[in-house]
């Protein structure tokens, strides 16, 4: 046990973030005319290369910047938009189990850059909400995807870094970690922790990590096992900012 836990310890220290790395992100938006394709596309001037698709409604974004930064800027144009596609081999975890006093939820992605020449690693791209105003936590991936017992099944750390949270209790997660590559982490979990020892009291909130859609992978506008369209289960899937 002292032999592995030295190797973990001398494995989390080593280099493994960077904030380089483009993703191609894929958004549902309610495009009406030509004026709604000239705001958005003065919307997101500056955050890479953009494609807008106004007879599939789609808009299509390659850049460095967090996906709520891209959904923000869109929705500030007046338009309702939806994350239907991102990167490449693509993964997920809702943030929605584990210490209920606490109320922390949010979503993390990951993104292989795998195909990205001279790059390898997976892009980790999340928003977590309900921490401490001005604190530091751990996002820690975990061996196992078991979650019968919250976060206390979950297994060791498998892989471990440091977040912050603003004043408003948010976290913005953007980096590239070259240790993890997202075909390995499928059937994981997710877990954010107080710092300090990895024990399960500090554990604040855990999701399962499961495959999701990439670019042009999603096509779907209405769910066939209950007619929900994407922009009623939007509201339900996005991270909100809750009361302590």
């Amino acid at each position: 046990m002292i032999f592995t836990d030295l190797i973990k310890n001398y494995l989390f220290k080593q280099p493994k973030m960077s904030d380089s790395g483009n993703i191609k992100m894929e958004f549902a938006v309610q495009i009406r005319n030509e004026g709604c394709v000239e705001a958005i596309r003065k919307a997101l001037s500056n955050v890479g290369t953009v494609t807008i698709d106004a007879d599939r409604g789609s808009v299509l974004v390659d850049t460095s910047l967090p996906w709520l930064e891209i959904d923000k800027r869109i929705e500030a144009t007046g338009r309702r938009v939806v994350l239907t596609g991102f990167g490449g081999q693509s993964a997920v975890a809702m943030m929605e189990h584990g210490n209920e006093a606490t109320n922390v939820r949010g979503v993390v992605r990951f993104c292989s850059v795998s195909s990205v020449p001279g790059q390898r690693g997976a892009v980790i791209d999340g928003t977590i909400d309900g921490l401490t105003p001005n604190d530091t936590y751990q996002l820690n991936v975990h061996e196992c995807g078991d979650i019968s017992d919250g976060c206390r099944s979950v297994g060791d750390v498998y892989d471990s870094n440091e977040i912050s949270a603003d004043e408003s209790g948010r976290a913005t997660v953007r980096y590239v970690n070259d240790r993890l590559e997202v075909s390995d982490l499928i059937g994981r979990s997710v877990v954010i922790a107080q710092t300090g020892d990895a024990s399960p009291e500090r554990r604040l909130s855990c999701g399962i990590i499961a495959r999701s859609a990439g670019i042009f992978e999603n096509y779907k506008k209405i769910c066939a096992c209950d007619g929900t369209t994407i922009w009623d289960e939007r509201n339900k899937s996005k991270p909100e900012k809750r009361d302590r």
